[in-house]
């Protein structure tokens, strides 16, 4: 049992050093200290003066994100923080939100990143750049020790807009924009399908299905019924829909009051065509978001001011025929396209026992409707303690956030038919299904709250040469989660109880010395082991300062900085509370005469009584150099080793135990890289102006240890690779014929293997591919290498801004219905057109046809299927024009913009039949539009 006295003990200890700098005088007068570079740089619980910050960190301004048109906020980020990957999978608004890791991969659970907004845990998903000020992405264990055991695998802090005092200013903006799919899978017509599939029968010696005056009614559409050619994917889905943003905001106030206030508006139309019109059994797929955000501040006295902030958001989602996309866009890849037309002769809906018909469900299968409200109200309190000793505050807040979801779904079934002719020509309709009512269900809905408390002591004061900054903790935070109708353990509300200290000594603008903690506390650990002590130290020279330098007429900025620590994990996966054994039932028991059965309880996964949080060690080397007032250049070089990762202990206790093996701390990653950014500014002084900036961030990981189960070969270990490196069977061509296979090592994949078929590697020699033969295939889907590059240009009242992104050393896997042709009763892509056969043996692409399921091209992991998933995307690009200020004055404006936009443009990849990115499921999506901005 640890009490609160020794709970807490580093921070009593490091309160009195705080005690001690905020009398200390260093026996030296008060006095101003000039600096030139005092550009206030957001950092954990505050801010700073750029030069004084020896962490690592990058940033990205809430008007650079704006070039980006997209609902969700978090896609906004792509190659604008270096230090940051962004995976997005989905682009359906509303389901969009993308993995965003920091530094690449660190452990094998959660790598998300730490969201603090305006100072609390928060999402960013439903934020719109408008009321954005700045995003920094904190790196290392000096900028992020204070989140203590949540911090280690980065923190991404927003900072929201403020008033100032000025008179009001009215900024009144919209922005109109279309969405466009590309890269969509390109599948075979009838004629080719048909003609394929017998091949396909042809390969396994049997007969075929369509005979010579079928295919020449697909070729020729003659018979659009009983030989029907349909595109699915051009039935259901338009070619563009709408998107649309407009925002209004109110900033301004006076030495007393300062106001910021926004009202935006968007709205964003799904790809399926509009179906509301056509019944009224459907709804027509649309995404739409409002937000209100007012923050202000007010000087309550010389000594107090006050802080507060509210912020909600409303988001209304619509889809026909069910809550996901995903089964519409599953049939969409599957359903042959000869499969039935979409309409029958008589107008019934076309259909067959094994899919229903996609264009029907949206029409006529009833919708889904969600509907969520997120609130968020924070007041904060600060007092000036300088009668007490100069530079010193204290400040309390309270953060509440609120989120409720509720769902609506209305079904039904509809009546299809699937057709036949009999002896004498006549169609005859077989109905599938039956026509019924809209039944509703309204009982869905999802519910979280978030209470926070923070205590805040800053002292920053300067002494001649020397300046001292200090800042001391606490916070306690609930975050309680409920699913309607369910009371699992999800239902018990999670804590986090955590405290911390910064103290920053500078002398003479040239040298930084920091020392930073966190203390962290959590209920999900055992009551003696629930909280841990985070240290973080740092150092700073600001060589441009010394006097050798002055010479140095091309050097104007240029800072070393170094920075180690400890920080920690606590979403380490698992079940809640693993410290605690679990008992659920086992084996039956049959008593007495009737046999009655009785379960036994038996103990379940085995509980860990040390449980505890991932430690990360960090260490991070930095330079900032600005050259010839235009070259600005930062380079950081970091090294992470992360341990006490859960993994169950399987290299020192054996299956043949028959427990269910606990989750331990034993598990350990190494991650390390390096990051470079360089812009370099022109003259801005003159008619043309322009910027060019470059990125690149590395970081490779290698799972040190992991607690494997003793292998019979080296190669079949884990431990060694990269966090999530595929393992699989390595292909090393095709059959050739018989003789080949006769020769070749067994295959067991399937009940016989044939000439076309994919052959594999025998790692072992043991003349069998089986289990054995796995091995490291590729590399990861999340990428080692990330780079920008943004150029921008002024000329007089134009600008231009352009943002490339790209990555490299990334395996991206061709999965999915468009690669497995026929397989699962599917269709056929353009993919298979370079299949093996008699005549293309030399050249093939792709494994012979198969008309039925075929586990040995198909439905094993193998590096036959693995693609180079590196790729360069144009993220945005806009033109905009400023009205001349002459012009202007006339209207009574004090500014007004106008200029179109693109994002995601185009890309340059490896991939001929999807996107890198986006690879099943809701297409990958470019937008282009129109806006304007005024302020008056």
């Amino acid at each position: 049992m640890i009490n609160t006295l020794s709970r807490y003990k580093y921070a009593f200890f490091l309160g009195c050093v705080f005690l001690f700098f905020a009398n200390l005088s260093f026996g030296q007068e008060d006095s101003v200290l000039v600096i030139k570079n005092e550009k206030e740089k957001p950092i954990a619980f505050g801010t700073s003066p750029d030069w004084m910050i020896n962490g690592a960190s990058s940033e990205a301004k809430g008007t650079d994100l704006e070039k980006t048109f997209t609902s969700n906020f978090a896609n906004r980020l792509f190659g604008q923080l270096p230090g940051l990957t962004i995976q997005q999978y989905n682009t359906e608004a509303g389901e969009d939100s993308p993995n965003m890791f920091s530094r690449g991969i660190s452990t094998t659970y959660s790598n998300s990143i730490l969201v603090i907004v305006d100072g609390f845990e928060s999402s960013i998903e439903n934020l719109v750049p408008e009321e954005v000020e700045s995003v920094t992405l904190l790196k290392d264990a000096s900028s992020t020790v204070l989140y203590g055991s949540r911090a280690a695998n980065g923190v991404l802090l927003v900072r929201t807009k403020h008033g100032s005092n000025r008179s009001l200013q009215v900024s009144l903006s919209t922005q109109q924009g279309i969405q466009s799919s590309y890269n969509m899978p390109e599948f075979l017509g009838s004629y080719d399908y048909a003609k394929l599939y017998n091949e396909a029968l042809a390969n396994e010696g049997k007969a075929p299905v369509y005979s010579e005056e079928d295919l020449a009614a697909y070729q020729s559409g003659s018979d659009p019924y009983f030989h029907p050619d349909v595109d699915w994917y051009n039935e259901v889905l338009r070619k563009v829909a709408p998107i649309r943003n407009y925002d209004l905001s109110f900033v301004g106030g006076s030495e007393t009051v300062n106001y910021f206030v926004m009202l935006n508006a968007l709205s964003s139309q799904g790809l399926y065509k509009k179906t509301e019109d056509i019944s009224d059994n459907s709804i027509n797929s649309k995404y739409e978001r409002y937000n209100i955000r007012s923050n202000i501040d007010i000087k309550v006295s010389p000594a107090i001011t006050a802080n507060f902030k509210i912020a909600g958001a409303i988001v209304n989602k619509d889809n026909p025929a069910g809550n996901s996309t995903y089964d519409i866009f599953s049939k969409l890849r599957k359903i042959a396209p000869n499969a039935f037309p979409v309409k029958n002769a008589n107008g019934s809906w076309g259909g067959n026992n094994l899919y229903s018909n996609p264009l029907g469900d949206i029409i006529e299968s009833g919708f889904y409707s969600s509907d969520a409200r997120t609130l968020q109200t924070m007041l904060k309190i600060t007092g000036d303690l300088s009668v007490i000793t100069k530079g010193l505050s204290i400040s309390g807040a309270v953060s509440f956030n609120d989120y409720f979801q509720s769902f609506s779904s209305k079904t039904r079934t509809y009546q299809r038919f699937s057709i036949s002719e009999d002896g004498t020509g006549e169609t005859i309709y077989n109905p599938i299904g039956e026509n019924t009512s809209l039944s509703g269900n309204e009982g869905g809905s999802v519910k979280w709250r978030r209470y926070t408390l923070q205590g805040i002591i800053n002292y920053d004061r300067e002494f001649g040469k020397n300046r001292v900054s200090s800042m001391l903790y606490l916070s306690g935070n609930n975050y309680l989660l409920r699913n309607a109708d369910t009371y699992d353990l999800t239902s018990f509300p999670y804590r986090h109880n955590d405290a911390g200290g910064r103290f920053t000594y500078a002398r003479d603008q040239k040298y930084v010395a920091e020392f930073s903690f966190g203390v962290s506390g959590s209920e999900n650990y055992p009551k003696d082991n629930r909280y841990g002590f985070f240290p973080a130290a740092s150092l700073g020279w600001v060589v441009s300062n010394e006097k050798f330098a002055e010479k140095l007429n091309w050097l104007d900025y240029l800072k070393i900085r170094a920075s180690a620590g400890l920080v920690g994990n606590d979403a380490i996966g698992g079940e809640r509370f693993m410290y605690n054994s679990t008992y659920g039932y086992g084996e039956e028991y049959y008593l007495g005469t009737n046999n009655s059965n009785i379960f036994s309880i038996q103990e379940s996964t085995y509980s860990n009584p040390d449980l505890s949080w991932e430690k990360s060690k960090q260490m991070n080397f930095g330079i900032d150099a600005v050259i010839a007032k235009r070259l600005s250049m930062t380079l950081d070089v970091f090294q992470e080793k992360r341990t006490d990762i859960l993994a169950k202990p399987y290299a020192t206790v054996p299956m043949f135990l028959g427990i269910q093996l606990p989750d331990l701390n034993v598990g350990e990653v190494e991650n390390k890289g390096l990051e470079l950014t360089l812009c370099y500014q022109s003259n801005t002084n003159s008619d043309f102006s322009y910027s060019l900036e470059g990125s690149v961030w590395y970081a490779k990981n290698e799972l040190t240890y992991f607690s494997e189960a003793p292998q019979l070969y080296d190669y079949l270990y884990r431990t060694g690779k990269a966090v999530n490196q595929p393992f699989g069977y390595e292909a090393i061509g095709f059959f050739k014929d018989e003789t080949d296979i006769a020769k070749s090592p067994i295959q067991s994949f399937s009940s016989k293997v044939l000439p076309g078929d994919i052959k594999y590697r025998d790692m072992n020699k043991d003349g069998v591919i089986n289990q054995l033969d796995i091995h490291a295939i590729g590399d990861t889907e999340t990428p080692t290498t990330t780079f920008l590059f943004r150029p921008s240009f002024n000329y007089k009242n134009f600008d231009f801004t352009m943002l490339f992104q790209g990555v490299a050393g990334r395996t991206v896997y061709l999965d999915g219905d468009f690669y497995k042709a026929f397989q699962n009763d599917g269709k056929i892509g353009e993919v298979a057109l370079g299949r093996w056969n008699q005549s293309n043996k030399e050249n093939a692409t792709y494994p012979r046809l198969s008309s039925e399921n075929n586990t040995n091209n198909f439905g094993v992991y193998s590096s036959f299927w693995q693609e180079n998933g590196n790729y360069i995307k144009l993220r945005n690009v806009e033109l905009g024009y400023n009205l001349p200020k002459n012009f202007m004055a006339k209207l009574g404006l004090s500014s007004a913009r106008f200029f179109v936009n693109g994002t995601n443009l185009f890309s340059i990849d490896h991939l001929e039949y999807s996107d890198p990115e986006i690879m099943n499921g809701y297409p990958p999506l470019r937008n282009y539009s129109i806006g304007c901005k005024v302020q008056f």
